[in-house]
């Protein structure tokens, strides 16, 4: 039990952040939920969820805390020092590969080809065309394995081409623009903000969704906890999920108002946040929206096999 406590500790220093209550704190009469997320446009609807009071309509206190390595808030939630975190698909997915005891709770950013929120750059004057020129390339992503490199690869041998003549980098994505500018790179991966952002200088154009190599719409992040908590604590993940629901519903449809507490959140100016393509979210799971995600990271040896995607919602808030 002390070194369990010790490893939480640990985590949530590295995290930056503090747990003063247990898991089943209660607070004026509400149930403590600590979630932990990167900051991102998909937590809009949590943050209307904590403005409107709807967590605390159904006997919850939800407090949001931020980190900035998806790997160490999954180390803070495994250890018991957060509740619940918002991740990428892909993470999870590899997690649950290799035997971590994840199960999804709630639905977040789903793609939608009509409006992309991410895309491949390229240099306003580079030669570049098509996903097929970037053969034999160094193309720059934030993490290999992430569901824009799947999606990518994809992309490239379904038009005939072959994505293992790809060169990978790592780069993290507010310096893409910069890496490709400076020649270092052929092409990058970007997300929102930094895609518009990077798009108004003029300096990097468009190239392709990099998602459209997925021939549907796939759930590119969603919240998750353990399996222990959600078997512990089922109706309080019920809870949860219902209340995220709703508030994703209204968030998809007030994207000026709910746009507004995400700037503030990250400190952005509103003017420019307004500007960016606002992610939109599902608000129930649907397993043929994870299965392809699932099925490229086992063809791009990300995982060992591939799986089921209802492994992932069995038991979970909405599975």
């Amino acid at each position: 039990m002390m070194r369990r406590l010790l490893y939480a500790f640990t985590a949530l220093l590295v995290l930056g952040v503090t747990s003063p209550e247990p898991t089943t704190a209660q607070t004026n009469g509400l149930t403590t939920v600590r979630v932990v997320s990167a900051i991102s446009d998909d937590l809009r609807p949590l943050l209307y969820a904590q403005k409107a009071g709807l967590f605390r309509r159904v006997g919850l206190n939800v407090v949001l805390q931020l980190s900035n390595s998806g790997a160490l808030a999954a180390q803070a939630i495994l250890a018991g020092g957060m509740d619940i975190g918002k991740s990428s698909l892909s993470s999870i997915i590899a997690a649950h590969a290799r035997g971590l005891p994840f199960v999804l709770v709630a639905p977040s950013a789903v793609h939608r080809a009509a409006v992309p929120n991410s895309a491949i750059i390229v240099a306003a004057n580079s030669r570049i065309r098509s996903p097929l020129d970037l053969q034999g390339k160094t193309v720059a992503c934030t993490s290999i394995g992430a569901i824009g490199y799947l999606g990518f690869r994809a992309l490239i041998d379904a038009s005939g081409g072959n994505s293992a003549t790809l060169r990978w980098v790592e780069i993290p994505t507010s310096a893409i623009a910069s890496a490709i500018e400076q020649g270092r790179v052929d092409a990058g991966i970007t997300t929102e903000p930094y895609m518009t952002k990077d798009l108004r200088t003029g300096k990097v154009r468009f190239l392709v969704d990099v998602l459209a190599g997925y021939r549907q719409p796939i759930l590119e992040s969603a919240y998750y906890a353990t399996r222990e908590y959600v078997e512990s604590h089922a109706d309080v993940v019920k809870r949860f999920a219902k209340v995220m629901g709703e508030a994703t519903a209204y968030s998809n449809a007030h994207v000026a108002e709910t746009v507004a507490l995400y700037a503030a959140l990250a400190g952005m100016e509103p003017s420019v946040a307004a500007q960016m393509h606002a992610t939109y979210s599902a608000t129930e799971f649907d397993a043929r929206q994870i299965q392809p995600i699932i099925d490229l990271s086992a063809k791009y040896k990300m995982i060992p096999h591939a799986f089921d995607a209802s492994e992932l919602l069995k038991g979970g808030g909405l599975g």
